[in-house]
């Protein structure tokens, strides 16, 4: 073990961060996490191989111990809010915990003597109502309160590399899916409700969006271990393809063979909806030498794999 494979994840018990986790476990790293919560199940499993830090990311204390106790040498910064109202409330909240613990973060991490790069998770949403495609020089207009807050990390993510020579870099994915993914969101939400009989309402399903399966997205994120010269960059991860909602929803519907409870037009489109959603990815595969290897349809099978034998493991 060398001192240079200190490798600390926030966020590490969600989505992307158990993902990620189970594949740098694979290699001789040393790896930390910071999360609010770990449940018995996570700590079983990762308790004896990855050094588990309790806390909250507007703690600065509790940050600035961390960072003492681990030191890390990189870090992806995957912890955040992914709520997607547009009240108030969620302004401030989205602001409070994707943009003050970012800057707490990365002022923590300034004291850090060894530190190689940290990698944040912004999002596509922060393109917004840009014209697509989206490319990582495209004027930014995002539309949500998430959106907006993703930006303002990721603006002072390159204000500080700037004035403080601060090694990050800004990845920016599509719509993330997988297994183990919350039904808070799209895909298994509707695969949930598919494999249980219970109706699904959408829209009609006309926007077009792009979708990453996990392990693109993983992979993507493991390149910048052995790359070079990210320092400053924003890169998009996406697939690189854009399809309607209507239709990934009726290619799950096949899969699954029950297409009577989809209920299109039953919601409305959001007021700020974007149709028109379609995103380069021409940097990522020349900084990172990265193109995405899973096919939507192969990833969809597997993402509903996964969902029926949790079904029926709760059975």
């Amino acid at each position: 073990m060398t001192f240079s494979n200190r490798i600390l994840i926030t966020g590490g018990s969600g989505f992307i961060g158990m993902h990620l986790l189970n594949k740098l476990l694979i290699d001789s790293y040393q790896i930390a996490c910071i999360d609010l919560f770990y449940n018995q199940a996570y700590i079983k499993k990762y308790g004896n191989r990855v050094q588990l830090f309790t806390g909250d990311l507007l703690d600065k204390n509790f940050l600035n111990s961390c960072m003492v106790d681990f030191a890390p040498n990189y870090v992806y910064h995957l912890a955040g809010s992914k709520s997607r109202t547009n009240t108030i409330s969620e302004f401030k909240t989205s602001n409070e915990i994707n943009y003050l613990g970012t800057l707490n973060l990365f002022e923590s991490l300034l004291a850090c003597p060894d530190l190689k790069l940290v990698t944040i998770l912004g999002t596509i949403e922060e393109y917004g109502n840009t014209d697509s495609p989206f490319i990582e020089n495209s004027r930014e207009l995002p539309n949500s309160a998430y959106g907006l807050s993703k930006l303002s990390a990721t603006k002072l993510a390159m204000i500080f590399n700037q004035q403080f020579k601060f090694p990050v870099v800004v990845m920016r994915p599509s719509i993330v899916f997988g297994p183990n993914q919350g039904i808070d969101m799209f895909i298994p939400a509707l695969i949930k409700a598919l494999l249980t009989n219970h109706n699904f309402k959408m829209t009609e399903g006309y926007q077009l969006r792009d979708f990453i399966y996990i392990e693109d997205l993983t992979d993507a994120l493991i390149k910048v271990l052995i790359c070079n010269g990210l320092e400053g960059e924003i890169i998009n991860i996406a697939s690189g393809f854009s399809i309607k909602i209507k239709d990934i929803a009726l290619q799950i519907a096949g899969l699954i063979k029950n297409t009577d409870n989809l209920k299109f037009g039953e919601l409305p489109y959001r007021d700020s909806e974007i149709m028109e959603y379609a995103v380069d990815i021409f940097k990522a595969s020349k900084l990172l030498q990265w193109h995405p290897k899973i096919k939507l349809s192969d990833g969809l099978k597997k993402t509903i794999e996964f969902y029926q034998k949790d079904l029926k493991d709760e059975t």
